[in-house]
C-alpha cells in the first residue's frame, strides 16, 4: 500500500478554503510516520499540519510527473 503524507495550509481568520498538496509519498506506515515527523519538526508555521492518507494503487491515481 502507498501512503501520501498530505500538508494542509490554512490562513487563520480567512474565509479561503484551505489549500491541499502531496508533499511526499511512502510504500510503509513506518516510512509514512518517518516522514510526517521529520515534516512537522522542520515547518514551523501554524498554519500548516501534516497528516497521512492511505492510498489504494491505482494507476490512475499515481501521477508519474507533475501537471501545471
Amino acid at each position: 500500500m502507498i501512503y501520501l503524507i498530505i500538508r494542509k495550509w490554512k490562513l487563520q481568520n480567512s474565509d479561503y478554503p484551505p489549500e491541499y498538496r502531496v508533499e511526499k509519498w511512502a510504500k510503509t506506515i513506518k516510512e509514512a510516520n518517518q516522514y510526517l515527523s521529520a515534516l512537522s519538526l522542520l515547518e514551523n508555521d501554524k498554519n500548516t499540519m501534516f497528516f497521512i492518507v492511505p492510498a489504494q494503487e491505482n494507476p490512475a491515481l499515481i501521477l508519474t510527473e507533475e501537471v501545471a
